[in-house]
Protein backbone atom coordinates (compact mmCIF):
# COMPACT_ATOMS: atom_id res chain seq x y z
CA UNK A 1 0.00 0.00 0.00
CA UNK A 2 0.51 3.48 -0.58
CA UNK A 3 0.77 6.61 1.67
CA UNK A 4 -0.49 9.79 -0.39
CA UNK A 5 1.34 13.03 1.14
CA UNK A 6 0.08 16.51 -0.32
CA UNK A 7 2.43 19.24 -0.53
CA UNK A 8 2.53 22.68 -0.50
CA UNK A 9 5.06 25.20 -0.72
CA UNK A 10 3.99 26.87 2.91
CA UNK A 11 5.47 26.73 6.39
CA UNK A 12 4.11 23.23 6.97
CA UNK A 13 5.45 21.08 4.44
CA UNK A 14 8.83 19.95 6.02
CA UNK A 15 6.77 18.80 8.90
CA UNK A 16 4.34 17.32 7.01
CA UNK A 17 7.29 15.42 5.03
CA UNK A 18 8.83 14.38 8.05
CA UNK A 19 5.74 12.64 9.36
CA UNK A 20 5.17 10.76 6.24
CA UNK A 21 8.29 9.96 5.79
CA UNK A 22 8.33 8.42 9.54
CA UNK A 23 5.34 6.63 8.81
CA UNK A 24 6.71 5.25 5.56
CA UNK A 25 9.38 3.65 7.24
CA UNK A 26 7.05 2.57 10.48
CA UNK A 27 4.58 0.98 8.47
CA UNK A 28 6.83 -0.39 5.66
CA UNK A 29 4.80 1.66 2.71
CA UNK A 30 5.89 3.92 -0.15
CA UNK A 31 5.03 7.35 -0.51
CA UNK A 32 3.18 9.22 -3.32
CA UNK A 33 3.66 13.01 -2.54
CA UNK A 34 2.04 15.12 -4.84
CA UNK A 35 1.91 18.85 -5.00
CA UNK A 36 -0.81 20.59 -5.79
CA UNK A 37 -1.35 23.01 -8.50
CA UNK A 38 -4.09 24.79 -10.08
CA UNK A 39 -2.55 25.48 -13.71
CA UNK A 40 -2.94 22.73 -15.85
CA UNK A 41 0.67 23.18 -16.78
CA UNK A 42 3.00 23.48 -13.94
CA UNK A 43 5.21 26.47 -14.00
CA UNK A 44 9.08 26.93 -12.89
CA UNK A 45 7.81 27.54 -9.17
CA UNK A 46 5.73 24.29 -9.33
CA UNK A 47 8.69 22.49 -11.01
CA UNK A 48 11.26 23.64 -8.26
CA UNK A 49 9.03 22.62 -5.04
CA UNK A 50 8.79 19.02 -7.32
CA UNK A 51 12.50 18.82 -7.66
CA UNK A 52 13.34 20.04 -4.51
CA UNK A 53 10.96 17.50 -2.79
CA UNK A 54 12.15 14.93 -4.57
CA UNK A 55 15.99 15.62 -3.43
CA UNK A 56 14.87 15.01 0.22
CA UNK A 57 12.69 12.17 0.11
CA UNK A 58 15.50 10.70 -2.18
CA UNK A 59 17.62 11.55 1.05
CA UNK A 60 15.19 9.98 3.49
CA UNK A 61 15.59 6.02 2.22
CA UNK A 62 12.02 5.39 1.41
CA UNK A 63 10.57 4.46 -1.42
CA UNK A 64 8.80 7.56 -3.35
CA UNK A 65 7.17 9.28 -6.03
CA UNK A 66 6.69 12.82 -6.39
CA UNK A 67 4.24 14.24 -8.66
CA UNK A 68 2.36 17.57 -9.82
CA UNK A 69 -0.88 17.10 -9.78
CA UNK A 70 -3.95 19.98 -11.38
CA UNK A 71 -6.13 20.22 -9.11
CA UNK A 72 -9.35 22.87 -9.39
CA UNK A 73 -9.66 25.67 -7.67
CA UNK A 74 -13.38 26.58 -9.73
CA UNK A 75 -16.15 27.07 -8.05
CA UNK A 76 -18.09 28.42 -4.46
CA UNK A 77 -15.59 26.77 -1.84
CA UNK A 78 -12.05 25.78 -3.09
CA UNK A 79 -10.84 24.29 -0.18
CA UNK A 80 -13.62 21.98 0.02
CA UNK A 81 -13.12 21.27 -3.80
CA UNK A 82 -9.28 20.70 -3.51
CA UNK A 83 -9.98 18.05 -0.61
CA UNK A 84 -12.33 16.34 -2.73
CA UNK A 85 -9.95 15.75 -5.40
CA UNK A 86 -7.56 14.20 -2.56
CA UNK A 87 -9.93 12.03 -1.82
CA UNK A 88 -11.12 11.00 -4.94
CA UNK A 89 -6.99 10.58 -6.13
CA UNK A 90 -6.97 8.31 -2.89
CA UNK A 91 -8.95 6.31 -4.80
CA UNK A 92 -7.70 6.13 -7.89
CA UNK A 93 -4.04 5.23 -6.27
CA UNK A 94 -5.01 2.69 -4.16
CA UNK A 95 -3.94 4.57 -0.59
CA UNK A 96 -3.85 3.66 2.66
CA UNK A 97 -3.18 6.93 4.45
CA UNK A 98 -3.37 9.95 3.69
CA UNK A 99 -0.62 12.94 5.08
CA UNK A 100 -1.76 16.53 5.10
CA UNK A 101 -1.00 20.09 6.66
CA UNK A 102 -3.53 22.33 7.53
CA UNK A 103 -3.38 26.20 8.42
CA UNK A 104 -6.34 27.38 10.41
CA UNK A 105 -8.69 29.43 8.95
CA UNK A 106 -10.73 32.28 10.57
CA UNK A 107 -14.41 31.59 10.65
CA UNK A 108 -15.26 33.51 7.56
CA UNK A 109 -12.53 32.25 5.03
CA UNK A 110 -13.57 29.09 6.21
CA UNK A 111 -17.26 29.80 5.21
CA UNK A 112 -15.89 31.38 1.75
CA UNK A 113 -13.63 28.88 1.00
CA UNK A 114 -13.76 25.46 2.67
CA UNK A 115 -11.36 24.26 4.32
CA UNK A 116 -9.90 21.40 2.51
CA UNK A 117 -8.14 19.49 6.23
CA UNK A 118 -11.98 18.99 7.38
CA UNK A 119 -13.16 17.75 3.37
CA UNK A 120 -10.16 15.28 3.08
CA UNK A 121 -11.09 14.14 6.70
CA UNK A 122 -14.47 14.13 6.14
CA UNK A 123 -14.75 11.80 2.95
CA UNK A 124 -11.78 9.82 3.16
CA UNK A 125 -11.91 6.31 3.55
CA UNK A 126 -8.35 5.81 4.78
CA UNK A 127 -6.60 7.23 7.91
CA UNK A 128 -5.75 10.84 7.73
CA UNK A 129 -2.70 12.31 9.24
CA UNK A 130 -2.82 16.35 9.92
CA UNK A 131 0.12 18.31 10.58
CA UNK A 132 -0.73 21.53 12.13
CA UNK A 133 0.68 24.68 10.57
CA UNK A 134 3.75 25.92 12.61
CA UNK A 135 4.25 22.35 14.05
CA UNK A 136 7.66 20.95 14.27
CA UNK A 137 7.23 17.33 13.99
CA UNK A 138 9.08 15.23 16.67
CA UNK A 139 9.40 12.70 14.84
CA UNK A 140 11.68 9.21 16.10
CA UNK A 141 13.57 8.28 12.89
CA UNK A 142 14.66 4.81 15.15
CA UNK A 143 11.37 3.54 14.16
Amino acid sequence: MTILVAVAEDTVQDAVLDVAVALAKGLEQDLYVVHLVDAETADAEAKRVRDATRERVADANVVATVALEHVSHSGARPGSRIGQELVDLAADVDISHIVMGHASKGWLARLREGDTAFAVVADADVPVTIVPNGSEAAVDDSV
